[in-house]
């Protein structure tokens, strides 16, 4: 009979679903990135934040990390994650419990006809002791369950650097957004500036009778008009950018105080030389809060199996029993009580063959999600690097447009000027010189957040994690 038991056991241990290992290397991991972008031959030597050279913009980044309220969230989150580990742990040890209790209770002698005797009497009885109750992890259902509570803390501590991470990006962007609304509101401004002079020249000509016709004079007004309505949308967006940065810096969404007035866009130099795939594999917080999520599945589909198997408990302690409350500490009344127990799931109407499936379900999705998060984090790689090719092409020819635009806008208002050309196209060439000025401002502004966004995909550290 032993035996047979010992057999049923193995086999019943045997039914445990084994958790499917995915190791990306061997599937989704290429050794280089198929994207080719001039780089420097030193890799990334510092932070990423620190790369700028603007030490305000470190000190906005480090106000954000202290000040934000959905980082602080998070970093919350990451401390209960932390305690659901702590109580998922205490079940491997024995439990304890400490029981003090009396009673007093009075019974009728209705119907006994004792001579002289009482017709009632009154009963105490007072109880105490450690109660303990112990759990024995025979099959380490327990600690598999201990161990995916550490890895989804562990997975809830990368989650929290990816939004610190995150964080350090949006504010980046968002200081150079600032920076680039500023130097766009002097393009509107000279712009303005130059509309109303214009204006002012022809009308004072029509005025006197001289060349201008009306028709021109109407057109410097209208042009002038729609240059103030562009300077006012600057001025809106300009301050819609200001309260961006303040609500990232976890302040209130003011415009009171301009961060950024007089800083330009920086120049900037190569990239550094990225991390291989699989160095980005292991850098990235989220990547790694992915594949926590995907172990602590596995481990709770082992868990979940183990449910099927007898659990084994020791319960007692040691007491007292008495009926006098004074007695409990009397050695006299002391008592004890061991008892053992083998509990096997017979029937539960299929709730735990389905607490299975639905394990092996979870862990599988969860399988799928890594790898979706892997592919999106190298595509982000790829599309990072080719545009760094192409927005710095495209940053080398606006460069030279702006100087030809310029040059051709100042020669074509002189040639109006002197009578040999018409004002429509003296109007037009200074419309395209100061729309080339403003495209070169977004395209400088547009290729220092695709780095922003390079070092993100690349999982770089933005600064030191200790300031």
């Amino acid at each position: 009979m032993k035996i047979l038991s010992f057999i049923l056991l193995i086999a019943l241990a045997g039914c445990v679903p084994k958790p499917f290992v995915f190791k990306p290397e061997n599937d989704l991991v290429p050794s280089r990135w198929e994207t080719r972008a001039r780089q420097a031959q030193e890799g990334n030597s510092t932070f990423w934040i620190e790369s700028f050279g603007d030490d305000a913009l470190k000190q906005a980044t480090l106000a954000a990390w202290r000040n934000n309220p959905d980082l602080l969230a998070t970093a919350e989150r990451v401390l209960a994650s932390g305690e659901e580990a702590v109580i998922a742990g205490a079940s491997l040890f024995p439990a304890a419990r400490a029981d003090v209790s009396g009673t007093r209770s009075k019974r009728n002698l209705i119907g006994f006809n004792f001579p002289g005797g009482e017709t009632s009497f009154t009963t105490k009885s007072f109880s105490s002791g450690i109660n303990l109750s112990w759990e024995l992890d025979f099959w380490g259902r327990i600690r598999d369950l201990r161990r995916s509570a550490r890895k989804r803390f562990e997975g809830s501590q990368a989650d929290y650097e990816a939004a610190r991470l995150s964080l350090a990006g949006q504010v980046a962007k968002a200081w150079f957004a600032l920076a680039e609304s500023s130097a766009q509101l002097g393009i509107l401004r000279k712009t303005t500036e130059t509309y109303s002079k214009n204006q002012a020249y022809v009308s004072d000509r029509f005025d006197r009778g001289l060349q201008p016709s009306r028709l021109e004079k109407d057109l410097a007004t209208s042009i002038l008009a729609n240059a103030r309505a562009n300077l006012a949308k600057g001025r809106r967006s300009h301050e819609a950018n200001l309260r961006v940065l303040s609500l990232l810096l976890g302040e209130y969404p003011s415009t009171g105080r301009d961060r950024n007035e007089s800083r330009p866009l920086p120049l900037l130099s190569l990239p550094p030389r990225p991390p291989t795939p699989v160095e980005t594999l292991a850098r990235r917080p989220d990547l790694r809060a992915a594949r926590m999520n995907m172990e602590a599945s596995g481990l709770d589909l082992k868990a979940s199996g183990k449910s099927l198997l007898p659990s084994f408990s020791i319960l007692g302690g040691p007491g007292s029993r008495a009926g006098e409350f004074n007695d409990l500490l009397d050695q006299r009344f002391r008592t004890w009580e061991v008892a053992g127990s083998v509990s096997q799931p017979i029937f539960q109407g299929g709730r735990l063959m389905a607490r299975t499936r639905r394990a092996k379900a979870i862990q599988k999705g969860a399988v799928e999600n890594y790898k979706s998060a892997i592919l999106k984090a190298f595509a982000e790689v790829e599309n990072t690097l080719s545009a760094e090719n192409h927005l710095a092409e495209e940053e080398q020819s606006l460069e030279l447009a702006v100087q030809a635009s310029t040059s051709a806008a100042q020669i074509s208002w002189e040639r109006y000027q002197r009578g040999v050309e018409n004002i429509f196209n003296a109007l037009e060439n200074q419309r395209r010189s100061f729309e080339a000025e403003s495209r070169l401002l977004s395209v400088k502004k547009e290729r220092i957040h695709n780095r922003i966004n390079l070092y993100l995909a690349l999982g770089l550290d933005a600064l030191p994690e200790k300031q």
